[in-house]
């Protein structure tokens, strides 16, 4: 008997956790789940228009003799200070890929910033940053599979064209995306498939 993956339509073995030809976590439901979208948040918008200010004009003061007249002056009104807009504050400090499977060669991987390319490693094209050789589901990874990396602040993930993709589960979500077609930002909290091998991510 097999499962029938609701997203490809791949029949699987029973105890399969992914889908083996696309790599869909395979559930009770009947119907892949779209990944949430979030709704666009407007900027604020910030008034540069000066405020216009009302001058008084020329007044004449009480007297008996009409000749004299003198010029008072009112004091222009005051106006609270314009905001400040937010400042953005890039994320600073070490991020860690923690495995979310046991038995395995390395639990945590610590990652600096700097790009961290994500796959096994091979005779003939070298080492990776994060080697999951020896890890369960190893044989769904690609020599280089994904690239974890900090651009502009923000920490983001990318498929370098591997075979069986990169899924990601948001913070306080309860399945999986679709497979990642472009970069996307990690959040601390995510939680990472890389094919069929699963991380958390967490950053300061």
């Amino acid at each position: 008997m097999t499962v029938t993956c609701p997203a490809c339509s791949y029949d699987n073995a029973t105890d399969a956790e992914f889908c083996d030809a696309c790599g869909y976590e395979l559930g009770a439901a009947s119907t892949p789940v779209s990944a949430p979208v979030s709704a666009p948040v407007s900027a604020p918008v910030w008034s540069t228009s000066a405020p216009t200010i009302a001058f008084p004009t020329e007044q004449t003061a009480s007297s008996p003799d009409s000749n004299n007249s003198t010029f008072t002056p009112t004091p222009p009104p005051t106006f609270p200070p314009v905001p400040t807009p937010p400042t953005f504050t890039p994320s600073t400090g070490t991020a860690r890929l923690i495995s979310k499977q046991s038995n395995v060669p390395t639990s945590e991987f610590l990652l600096d910033g700097s790009n961290a390319v994500i796959g096994k490693f091979d005779p003939d094209m070298g080492p990776v940053d994060i080697d999951l050789d020896g890890f369960p589901g190893d044989e769904t990874i690609s020599r280089n599979h994904a690239e974890i990396y900090q651009e502009g602040g923000a920490w983001k993930i990318k498929d370098l064209g591997s075979t069986n993709s990169v899924f990601i589960k948001r913070a306080g979500q309860s399945k999986f995306g679709a497979r990642i077609t472009m970069p996307e930002i990690l959040n601390s909290g995510d939680e990472i498939a890389i094919a069929k091998i699963r991380f958390l991510f967490q950053s300061p």
